[in-house]
């Protein structure tokens, strides 16, 4: 028996997609690498069609362009000793060369790392420790972050001589005959590590040609302009433009190209000239272009269709402010980790304008929501935390196989650490972070519910909500506040505001005030902070008051 609305089988416990199946894949599609897969399409996209502009300057590679770029690298690379099995890492911020540098690596079956180009020097130093690369493709302005690495060098690459030496030989230059597997491990990217230490996470072939299948399928226009304002060296980005938006055959506008911050009026303006008509955000940018929705007015932005975020759960009242200020456009949220290798639920074909809900399950894969306390399988409208099963669910965690058997159980399911819920419409709804519930005597408290209701208030800025010791209860929740402006909330009118609103054991019982609350570029407290920020203000408090 089961739940044909919810896509949920009560016999197995899972939800299965509701979404109509790609088809099924060809002959080589089943054996391919990813760039095999994705200059191998059927039927190709035009030859002078842009793949990637950049919106500043106005230059553009047509899908042409890509495929030579990527074997000219790929031949200049081979030439410098790079082969399968090794590891060359891409430190670079967005730019017009990124995807075919990506691709160049990844047709010699190397494996490719694309770290945040924000990490400091010793940041930079633990991931080389850890991934051991045989060389690095870094930009000039980034590359003396490793020449001051306390390890041996490996070949340092730098991105603007090695792309003008290739210009010096135009002719067409095939991509190294290399057998690659799609079993072989295509990209090792980074977790956020904001509730614990960052591990490398390895995607093979398979999972990022599942992804771009899939994506294919989904959003598969060629008509649809995507704007990219998110970074490429996250599995958000690399998923949706180098996978998902190459494989649909749609054109990328890439928007602060060279690495300058998101700004609102430039993502309009980009959306304005080159008729973007979806565009990938996480939160922050979505609270950043309601704020600047003034600006709007000065822009012909009747070509966006919809703003998709991610990265983060947006907040109900930042939806409905951007739903205000854009009533044209759609604003949906999905839902992806790196683990997944990209986006597993998608809200394509959810009616509405603004979805509160991270949408449908994606094609192919399937969910379980799992009751925290016994391990069971739950059905609609309980919730559990969410296990994913499917082709583009990671192969691992680097050299940490712990870790894996943690994450990743004997039949494929991949522990979220989300607690979440499945309505009967299949739909899939965020509750919080397994590991930030909050225990209160017996009772499991969310801080994104407190935090939701918190934010409605209109004195408050910003706020975040975790946990404080307490011999009697164990846990009480407690709420750091950036107060708006001028304003003089005091802690007991935070507590009151919420007396009414929430269970006794969810109430708030303590309050602190800080500047900022610190958050990761996608909009993810970063809760471990916090809590230092937090004692350190409590701390001068006492200060103070003694």
């Amino acid at each position: 028996m089961g739940d044909v609305g919810s896509g949920f089988s009560s016999a197995a416990g899972i939800f299965r997609s509701l979404c109509s199946p790609p088809p099924p894949p060809s002959a080589g599609d089943s054996d391919s690498s990813l760039p095999e897969f994705l200059f191998s399409l059927a039927p190709p996209p035009p030859a002078d069609k842009p793949a990637f502009v950049d919106a500043s300057s106005g230059r553009s590679l047509s899908f042409a362009d890509l495929r030579r770029l990527s074997g000219a690298a790929a031949s200049a690379l081979s030439a410098l000793g790079l082969r399968r099995g090794h590891l060359a890492l891409l430190l670079s911020p967005n730019s017009l060369p990124f995807p075919a540098l990506a691709l160049s690596v990844l047709s010699l079956g190397a494996l490719l790392s694309t770290p945040n180009p924000l990490l400091t020097p010793s940041e930079l130093h633990a991931l080389v420790l850890d991934s051991s690369p045989f060389l690095v493709l870094a930009t000039l302005d980034l590359a003396p972050k490793l020449r001051s690495l306390r390890t041996p060098l490996p070949l340092l690459v730098l991105v603007e001589p090695f792309l003008s030496s290739l210009r010096l030989n135009p002719g067409p230059i095939p991509i190294p005959a290399v057998r690659v597997s799609p079993h072989d491990p295509a990209t090792l990217m980074y977790s956020s590590g904001t509730t614990g230490k960052s591990k490398g996470v390895v995607a093979t072939h398979r999972n990022l040609v599942a992804m771009a299948r899939v994506l294919r399928h989904v959003w598969g226009s060629e008509e649809h302009v995507y704007g990219c304002a998110v970074p490429l060296f996250h599995m958000f980005g690399f998923s949706v433009f180098v996978c998902g938006a190459i494989a649909a055959g749609a054109t990328t506008v890439m928007v602060g190209a060279e690495g300058r911050r998101f700004a609102a009026e430039e993502v309009m303006r980009a959306v304005a000239a080159h008729r973007v008509t979806r565009l990938p955000a996480v939160p922050p940018m979505v609270v950043q272009m309601a704020r600047a929705a003034r600006k709007a007015q000065h822009f012909d932005l009747s070509s966006l269709r919809e703003v998709i975020s991610s990265g983060a759960p947006l907040a109900r009242q930042h939806l409905e402010r951007f739903g205000m200020c854009f009533p044209l456009v759609r604003l949906s949220q999905c839902y992806g980790l790196t683990e997944t290798s990209g986006p597993v639920t998608l809200c394509d074909g959810v009616n509405g304008r603004l979805h509160l809900s991270i949408g449908r399950l994606i094609p192919t894969v399937e969910a379980k929501i799992v009751d925290v306390r016994t391990g069971k399988p739950l059905p609609p409208n309980k919730d559990g935390e969410l296990w994913i099963r499917g082709p583009p669910v990671m192969q691992g965690y680097l050299n940490n196989q712990e870790a894996t058997a943690l994450a990743i159980d004997e039949e494929g399911w991949l522990r979220t650490g989300d607690l979440c819920y499945v309505d009967t419409d299949g739909l899939i709804y965020v509750v919080d972070r397994i590991k930030e519930l909050i225990k209160y005597k017996a009772y499991q408290v969310a801080p994104a519910e407190l935090e939701e209701i918190l934010s409605s208030h209109p004195d408050i800025l910003d706020v975040a909500v975790t946990s404080h010791p307490d011999e009697e209860a164990g846990e009480i929740p407690m709420a750091c506040v950036v107060r708006r402006g001028e304003s003089k909330i005091k802690e007991e009118d935070i507590i009151s505001f919420l007396e009414n609103k929430v269970a006794p054991y969810k109430k708030i019982r303590k309050v602190v005030f800080l500047e900022y609350i610190p958050r990761s570029p996608s909009g993810k407290i970063l809760r471990r902070l916090l809590k230092a920020t937090a004692s350190n203000q409590q701390k001068l408090e006492v200060s103070a008051r003694l």
